[in-house]
């Protein structure tokens, strides 16, 4: 069997994968969509609408892939480690790096750019209740008061919806597991299928996740993901599909049924280009500035469009994307490769460890696991 046929399965534990190179180029590509959202200019369109005919946009496409790619692995995280490890990596993963992006817009960039002065500005409720989006499971608060009020978009940080959905769909596989997610592979299916069909079936309404139709279709991505893994035995990579997959994508653009063949079509490329293409060692060169560059570029691209308003979206994709590649760099080995490393030790501690123990003593009994 060729290396391009293997199930999805053969690579389990293995870091040879290009994951990382793809969020990046999705986490870009979202940077892409919007330079033409925030700065709009007579006469020039985004190109790929053209090619999209109305059935999705760029930034769309990027944020499905992610949460594809995000169910796939964060289920292998949940079998493979336990709940406890799961959730303290999640913690770690999502929050410090948004914390600071959080804080940076509200304490910095707030005051520098705001038309208001510093005392109305930080006596305005919206200034303290931006920063419950540090949070990020609460209603997103998306204006700083006085910042980009003349901008197309007066939004202080239009992607970080996304989180909020994304912190969700965590809390909704973390509550799987005490209904025994880990127990077998068909329990597993059979719950995440519940899932998967309430979400089709009520497109607003997916549990835990909430009724926001906005948020149901990545959503929807993610637990397709979670599926993936969960029969990753039974899903072959091989180019000639791979190939098919392609070319349906692209054949369903301005089509009545491109619903139904552009997600799975998207999911196949995604995991053929990771797992049976050559590694590029992305994360050995830059690392995984991948939730850097998805944070920062909305921000900084309000900037460049307030900055320089009478030039084009081109420009503001090329400066913002330079500004932005060096903030997610600083970000990945500042804030959130630390973040991992502290995980690390805080799971050798012996007294947490200790507490861990009998944590992990009473989920067994409830959901025990595969052997």
């Amino acid at each position: 069997m060729s290396y391009s046929s293997k199930p999805l399965i053969a690579h389990d534990g293995s870091r040879d994968n290009n994951f990382t190179t793809i969020r990046i180029f999705l986490a870009w590509s979202v940077l892409y969509g919007h330079s033409f959202v925030a700065q709009p200019f007579p006469g020039i369109q985004d190109p790929l609408s053209a090619v999209f005919q109305g059935s999705i946009w760029i930034g769309a496409v990027a944020v499905n892939g992610f949460f594809a790619i995000s169910g796939f692995l964060v289920a292998a995280s949940l079998v493979k480690r336990g709940i406890v490890d799961y959730l303290i990596s999640r913690v770690l993963r999502i929050f410090p790096a948004l914390i600071i992006c959080v804080s940076v817009s509200v304490f910095i960039l707030g005051p520098l750019l705001t038309t208001m002065s510093l005392s109305d500005y930080f006596n305005h409720p919206k200034t303290w209740k931006y920063l419950g989006n540090a949070l990020g499971v609460l209603n997103m608060e998306w204006v700083l008061p006085g910042v980009f009020a003349e901008n197309a978009r007066p939004s202080m940080n239009g992607s970080l919806w996304t989180l909020t959905v994304e912190i969700r769909c965590y809390l909704l596989l973390a509550a799987l597991t005490f209904l025994g997610f880990r127990v077998g592979k068909f329990r597993g299916n059979l719950l995440v299928l519940i899932i998967f069909a309430v979400g089709i079936i009520s497109f607003e309404s997916i549990p835990l996740v909430g009724v926001n139709p906005r948020w149901s279709r990545p959503a929807l991505y993610f637990i397709i993901g979670v599926l993936l893994y969960l029969n990753r035995d039974r899903v072959y990579l091989d180019y000639r599909v791979a190939v098919i997959a392609a070319v349906l994508a692209f054949v369903s653009f301005g089509e009545n049924w491109f619903q139904y063949v552009f997600p799975p079509a998207l999911i196949y490329l995604i995991f053929y280009l990771a797992y049976a293409t050559k590694p590029l060692g992305t994360d050995a060169v830059v690392g995984d500035i991948s939730y850097g560059v998805y944070i920062y570029a909305w921000p900084v691209q309000q900037i460049v469009a307030q900055s320089f308003p009478d030039q084009t979206p081109y420009f503001n994709m090329v400066l913002s994307s330079l500004i932005v590649i060096t903030l997610a760099w600083l970000s990945w080995h500042g804030i959130e490769k630390r973040m991992l490393n502290y995980k690390r030790t805080l799971l050798g501690h012996t007294d947490l460890n200790k507490l861990l123990l009998g944590f992990r003593t009473v989920l067994k009994r409830k959901s025990p696991e595969v052997p």
